[in-house]
C-alpha cells in the first residue's frame, strides 16, 4: 500500500468498493485535508481509458453545487489512477442504514429535495450520474447531503465493470434500461433516486431477490 499519492500523504481508509478504496488525505504543501480515490489495479495499464479518464474528470471539475462532492484533480502513481475530491466529514446514507437507522417522511423529502437539486445542476451540465445509491450519498454533520462519485461510472462503460465482472450499479438501484444494457441518462438518475427514497421510507429496496438475475429481472420487468 502506498503513503503517498502524488503530493498527498494518505491517512485511515474511508471505504472500499468495485472500483477502488477512498483514503482520507492531506496536501503535504497545502494542509488541505481531502479525500483520494485510488482505482483497481490494472486500469492504469489501458491508454484509452487513462484518456477517457483525464477528459472525464476535467468534466466533472466543472461541477460546483453544494450538494455534490467536489472533484478537485487526478494522477497516476506507479501506474495506478487516483482522484481526488472534498473531505465530507460525515456518514452515508448506506452507513446510517446498516446502523439501523429510520427516516420520517419529513427527513426523505429533505434528502430528495437536496439530491434533486445535486441531479439538477449535474444534469444541465451533461452529466448523468448513473449509479445513485445510499452508499454514494453523503450527510454531514449539520445536515447538508452530498453527491459523490458523480459521472465516474461513465468510464467503465456500458454496463459492465471489468475491475470486478458486476454489473455496473448496484442492482437495488439501477434503473430498468441500465438493467438492460441500454444507456442511462436524467431519467434513470430520477428512477434510481425513487428508489433510494423508497429504502429509506420502507427500511429495504423495493425489490428483493434470491440471486442477482432474480433481482435484475424484476427490475427490468
Amino acid at each position: 500500500m502506498f503513503s503517498h499519492l502524488g503530493p498527498y500523504r494518505l491517512q485511515e481508509r474511508l471505504g472500499h468498493g468495485g472500483m477502488g478504496a477512498v483514503y482520507a488525505a492531506v496536501h503535504e504543501e497545502t494542509g488541505e485535508r481531502v479525500a483520494v480515490k485510488l482505482l483497481a489495479p490494472g486500469l492504469g495499464d489501458d491508454e484509452h481509458f487513462r484518456d477517457r479518464f483525464a477528459v472525464e474528470i476535467e468534466t466533472l471539475r466543472t461541477l460546483h453545487h453544494r450538494n455534490i462532492v467536489q472533484l478537485l484533480g487526478f494522477g497516476r502513481h506507479q501506474g495506478q489512477l487516483y482522484y481526488v475530491m472534498e473531505r465530507v466529514e460525515g456518514k452515508s446514507l448506506q452507513s446510517e442504514l446498516q446502523e439501523g437507522r429510520r427516516y420520517t417522511w419529513r427527513e426523505v423529502v429533505e434528502i430528495g429535495l437536496q439530491v434533486c437539486a445535486a441531479l439538477k445542476h449535474a444534469h444541465d451540465h451533461g452529466v448523468v450520474h448513473r449509479d445513485l445509491k445510499p452508499g454514494n450519498l453523503l450527510r454531514t454533520t449539520d445536515g447538508v447531503m452530498k453527491l459523490a462519485d458523480f459521472g465516474i461510472a461513465k468510464l467503465f462503460g456500458g454496463t459492465q465493470l471489468t475491475a470486478t465482472g458486476g454489473t455496473l450499479g448496484t442492482a437495488d438501484f439501477m434503473a430498468p434500461e441500465q438493467a438492460d444494457g441500454q444507456p442511462v441518462g436524467p431519467r434513470g438518475d430520477l428512477y434510481s433516486l425513487g428508489r433510494v427514497l423508497f429504502t429509506l421510507l420502507a427500511g429495504r429496496p423495493p425489490f428483493q431477490g434470491k440471486s442477482l438475475p432474480q433481482l435484475i429481472h424484476q427490475v427490468r420487468f
